[in-house]
């Protein structure tokens, strides 16, 4: 850690991942949130666990990169913004407005998948350092561009501010996007990260619980059925036990809450503890982290996205991704620590 700011009760402390810069958001209750700028990448998301405030020590809620060569090799995704698109592109091709582009993997990668801003680094934005908010939220803003000689075949322009806002049991997110550019572009966003309930060293014993009233079905590859082939019609999901449980999967037509927003859950079923994802719109993408070598299990990716796989070559989707000239658009999500049942 190098230096900290000091905002009311709050702290920026900023630091490194081997030679990567990164930022520390710190809550007065002792959470804490780590981000590296390579990729807006959230390393860590520590709150207060337990059932009581004598018993409350925090712990680790997120399962992230824990050394800078993990993170430039991007291994899992971990904690990946995936924008401008997430997930896969079919063969890394896709038309747009009478124009073909073809996408290349990134470097390490087989095939064109989550996008590549998690690639590119962010700078924290001026004046908007961690501040205490009425509702007792601390926060921290990081900004990048797009621009269209980054990457082959995405010959577009967007600039895009994400905004990390912490409490002592909350990780609020809002991502806001827009086009900068002359033309019209595709963007689809998507986060991908990893999440644990502390006391578990595997997910087998956990429970899922995801409110939707379909899964997207995939062919070998992963990418979605055309049209309506895409989409299995069945009971919202919960409780899903995970022992022998193997899923690459994306749910869709989620269920909201009377507040708008739709919510994912993994708890213990013998406390009731665990971690809630929220989002405001999209899908539920859920993995199990099979075949991740040690790290196997060790923790389910909860991604909220806002569009289905492949969104750019699915005419279902054409009006979801299109972003016009000057226009702006916002994703909003986050996680909540679920206490453990009294008694």
């Amino acid at each position: 850690m190098t230096s900290a700011t000091v905002c009311s009760n709050a702290y920026i402390v900023e630091g490194v991942l081997g030679s990567l810069p990164t930022v520390a958001l710190i809550h007065p209750s002792g959470a804490e949130l780590v981000v590296a700028l390579r990729g807006a990448t959230v390393l860590a998301w520590r709150a207060p666990w337990g059932a009581g405030s004598e018993e409350r020590e925090v712990r680790d809620l997120l399962d992230g990169y824990v050394a800078e060569s993990e993170l430039l090799a991007q291994e899992a995704t971990r904690s990946g913004l995936m924008l401008p698109f997430a997930n896969r592109v079919a063969a890394g091709t896709y038309t747009f407005d009478g124009v073909t582009h073809h996408v290349p993997p990134a470097p390490g990668e087989v095939g064109t998948l989550h996008g590549f801003v998690r690639l590119q680094d962010w700078e924290l934005v001026p004046g908007v350092d961690a501040e205490d908010s009425v509702d007792g939220a601390v926060s921290v803003e990081l900004a990048t561009c797009v621009q269209s000689t980054d990457v082959a075949g995405y010959p577009f322009d967007l600039e895009t501010r994400i905004r990390f806002e912490l409490t002592e049991e909350t990780l609020d997110v809002t991502w806001s996007y827009r086009n900068v550019g002359r033309l019209a572009a595709p963007v689809t966003a998507g986060w991908h990260p990893y999440f644990r309930v502390p006391g578990h060293a595997t997910i087998d014993a956990l429970e899922l619980h995801v409110p939707a009233r379909a899964t997207v079905a995939t062919d070998a590859g992963l990418i979605p059925l055309d049209g309506e082939a895409a989409r299995e019609v069945r009971a919202a999901v919960g409780p899903l036990g995970l022992a022998g449980t193997t899923l690459d999967t994306a749910f869709t037509d989620l269920v909201p809450d009377a507040d708008g927003l739709a919510r994912t859950r993994v708890l213990d079923p013998a406390t009731g503890a665990g971690v809630e994802v929220w989002q405001e719109r999209g899908n539920m993408h859920v993995y199990t982290g099979d075949g991740l070598g040690r790290r196997a299990r060790a923790s389910i990716a909860l991604e909220p996205v806002e569009s289905l796989t492949n969104a750019f070559n699915r005419p279902d989707c054409a009006q979801q991704v299109r972003l016009a000239a000057g226009e702006e658009r916002e994703f909003r999500f986050g996680a909540r620590v679920i206490a453990p049942r009294e008694g």
